[in-house]
């Protein structure tokens, strides 16, 4: 597991980069242009935000992604 458990990430619903934390990690089977890969995947927890007055569809909840690229992404995007 990684040492920090804040990160953000780009909300899908909003385009927006929320505040989230990573709730756990598994390792997956991809099919891949060269068969078969293992990747870790991090199931993130999206805090709750607004869109404009009411709360976005995307607020509240787990989505599941790469962990490599969301870690790269937070880099990217930390203040």
């Amino acid at each position: 597991m990684t040492n920090e458990k804040k990160i953000k990430i780009m909300c899908k619903w909003c385009n927006v980069y929320e505040t989230c934390h990573i709730v756990s990690q598994e390792i997956t089977d991809h099919h891949g242009n060269y068969g078969i890969d293992s990747v870790m995947m991090a199931k993130v927890k999206i805090h709750k935000h607004f869109k404009g007055n009411n709360y976005c569809k995307g607020s509240d909840r787990t989505i599941t992604a790469p962990l490599d690229k969301t870690l790269k992404d937070n880099e990217k995007h930390k203040e």
